[in-house]
């Protein structure tokens, strides 16, 4: 009995001990701790795998180096708080798309998220951004994404999709077709192409032969392919995923069927994946349009000098992400706060001006510090945004693919 009275007077001298000890913890100021946490978190959603899976590498690289250009040759911003990318995997998919757009909100505490190449996940993500007031910054080309009440805080770094779709129906109406067909994947960056192709075909004087939609990830397309090309039209616009793409193109050149093809270069391009996967035979002669970065400009040049981009290369997706770190920053520098609430009202007036031309993020943060006004010029775009979030002045590049290389053709406006 002795023994267990002992043991008992042990434990409670040991939880009295415990309790003192975690009283005194709750006790120890915490600014210690916040004070050391000096950086500044953005968080890119970038697809390292599914339909965007050979972009997502190059953007995420890019926004780190981005943050790496600033912090190094600029200090940060605010006085020396350093850029920080948390990078996470969408799968292009909206359900991992938005698992990742939690953790980076409730668990990475950051300011901003950017990347969203998949409009689809974008749209997913959206609400979730919008409810915590964060600004979000995408790739897609979906009009929903910036369509409705985003409150100031959805910008798109890339051409909107109803603006592409007129460009491919000149694209084509140009290069001799009088007559389309569309065949377009059900997915919201290429179904919103569809009616602004068909309008500008027919307002160039060119027919549409017919308008068909199909669903991903069938096990085959050969009705789709069948009902649209054997009714010979002078083209075919294929708005699609890099995977529906390659599949469809077999299907195409298995059946001997000669209209030629007009894709995104998301899809027949992607880094060479689409000619890798379909062989230099299959891929001959297809042609792609892509909202392409300035490659001549001193934005251009120095995103490329800072991510490694070899010369000759057009690095699309990765110099739209340079951008968004780009403008965050000047955005957190203009404003003078890292709040999202307070630097989001700054976006318009670092990018639209008026003010003195910066062509790279450090040189636009030296010039906020000297008190001058700023107009940033991207790599992605020599751009302008309108109040909804959406880009002016996007260049287009028409490209076609022979012996099993991609040629630009020219440029479209």
């Amino acid at each position: 009995m002795s023994s267990l009275l002992e043991r008992g007077r042990r434990r409670a001298i040991l939880a009295a001990f415990s309790s003192l000890a975690a009283l005194a913890a709750a006790a120890l100021p915490t600014a210690s701790i916040a004070q050391d946490d000096t950086s500044i978190r953005i968080g890119i959603i970038a697809p390292l795998s599914g339909a965007g899976g050979a972009y997502g590498p190059g953007m995420i690289e890019a926004a780190k180096q981005a943050a790496e250009f600033i912090n190094t040759e600029a200090g940060g911003v605010l006085n020396g708080r350093k850029i920080e990318i948390v990078a996470a995997d969408s799968e292009t998919n909206p359900t991992a798309g938005v698992a990742s757009a939690r953790k980076l909100l409730d668990v990475n505490k950051v300011v901003a998220i950017g990347g969203l190449w998949s409009s689809s996940v974008a749209l997913a993500v959206r609400p979730l951004t919008l409810e915590r007031k964060v600004p979000l910054l995408v790739t897609g080309t979906g009009d929903e994404v910036t369509q409705g009440d985003n409150r100031g805080l959805v910008w798109r770094f890339q051409a909107r999709g109803s603006d592409w779709g007129a460009v491919f129906a000149r694209a084509a109406y140009q290069d001799g077709a009088r007559s389309a067909s569309v065949l377009a994947q059900q997915a919201p960056a290429w179904t919103i192409m569809v009616d602004p192709f068909v309008k500008e075909f027919e307002k160039q004087g060119g027919k549409i032969v017919d308008v068909v939609y199909y669903n991903p990830g069938q096990s085959s397309y050969r009705a789709e392919v069948e009902k649209v090309f054997s009714k010979e039209p002078d083209a075919v616009f294929l708005p699609s995923y890099l995977p529906e793409l390659s599949a469809i193109a077999r299907e195409v050149y298995r059946g001997g069927f000669t209209s030629k093809i007009y894709s995104n270069s998301s899809a027949a391009d992607a880094e060479g994946a689409f000619i890798k996967n379909v062989g230099a035979e299959v891929s001959e002669g297809i042609q792609h349009i892509q909202s392409i970065p300035p490659a001549e400009s001193t934005a251009y040049k120095t995103f490329a000098q800072h991510t490694g981009t070899p010369a000759n290369t057009l690095a699309i997706f990765p110099s739209n992400v340079w951008d968004q770190i780009a403008v965050m920053a000047l955005a957190i520098e203009k404003s003078g706060s890292a709040d999202p609430a307070v630097f989001t009202q700054s976006i318009l007036d670092v990018v639209n001006g008026p003010g003195e031309t910066v062509e790279d993020p450090v040189a636009g943060l030296k010039a906020l510090r000297a008190g001058k006004d700023i107009a940033y010029s991207g790599a992605g775009a020599d751009f302008e945004f309108v109040p909804t979030g959406d880009q002016l002045h996007r260049s287009y590049g028409h490209f076609i693919i022979t012996h099993g290389a991609n040629h630009l053709k020219g440029l479209i406006q």
